[in-house]
């Protein structure tokens, strides 16, 4: 009887915890909703190309940041990002209650046999993760700016962080900058160029050896950022 009481109330301990994950998991696939919905306009904004939602604050390494308020924010990769990643990139997020800093190595990428650390725009401390990209991991890749967002942090230093990073008018002149960049180090690598005008293809990555995609990656989205 004594452990018949034991099971059952180890089966209900266990059921509450699998509704309270259920239910966790359905808050933060919401959560990605509304990103989604926040940040699709009928004419989005493109500079050079590439998709640049202009709520949001950007990482020289081509990350995001979209503050919800307070001390909360919400981290993700931006077009650029994506297209050069690729669709079969597999991204890693550290686990709840990683400390953050910002401009240091926080997402893993692996791809190709390598691995490179894509930059954190904040600081601060993950409170939470994305379960869907575990399930679906291009989900990053066809929907960067809403249900592809990779972790949301706490920070006491949100404001000064966001003032580090680039939005607005500095958000524009620094994609075409990129662009200007990154065609000129795409013909260096592959001698092919991105017509002027012309709109990036959306999976660059599939169009680049190996080595050239390493290459890519490490001069345009884990770049050396003054004061991180």
């Amino acid at each position: 009887m004594v452990v018949l009481l034991v099971l059952l109330t180890f089966a209900v301990f266990v059921t509450i915890d699998i509704v309270k994950e259920r239910r966790r998991r359905a808050a933060l696939r919401g959560e990605g909703e509304m990103l989604h919905n926040a940040l699709r306009v009928d004419q989005p904004t493109f500079v050079g190309g590439f998709r640049l939602p202009p709520q949001l604050s950007y990482h020289p390494g081509h990350t995001w940041v979209h503050a919800t308020g307070g001390e909360t924010a919400y981290v993700g990769i931006d077009d650029f990002a994506r297209r050069i990643l690729g669709r079969d990139a597999k991204l890693a997020v550290p686990d709840l209650g990683t400390v953050l800093n910002q401009g240091k190595g926080v997402i893993e990428v692996r791809k190709n046999g390598t691995r490179v650390s894509l930059l954190s725009p904040v600081a601060g401390e993950i409170i939470a993760v994305n379960p869907e990209i575990a399930r679906d991991p291009e989900l990053p890749y066809r929907d960067s700016y809403g249900r592809g967002w990779l972790f949301k942090v706490h920070t006491g230093s949100l404001k000064r962080d966001l003032s580090n990073l680039l939005r607005g008018s500095l958000a524009k002149k620094w994609m075409e900058d990129t662009r200007e960049r990154f065609q000129h180090q795409l013909t260096l690598a592959t001698g092919s160029v991105i017509q002027d005008g012309g709109v990036p293809v959306e999976d660059i990555a599939g169009a680049l050896s190996p080595r050239a995609w390493q290459h890519l990656v490490e001069e345009f989205l884990t770049p050396e950022v003054e004061g991180s």
